[in-house]
């Protein structure tokens, strides 16, 4: 059996918008950081 990389490994990406843990901007940001994703963020 092969290992898979995660999605997003190796990629960086900017979240704008994170208002509080109820929106939008931050559900995906966490589903980018399960998969690998280096993440910076704004408001």
């Amino acid at each position: 059996m092969t290992e898979t990389q995660p999605l997003m490994q190796g990629k960086r990406g900017l979240i704008r918008g994170v208002a509080n843990h109820r929106s939008i901007a931050w559900g995906i940001a966490k589903t980018l950081a399960a998969h690998g994703a280096e993440l910076a963020f704004t408001y």
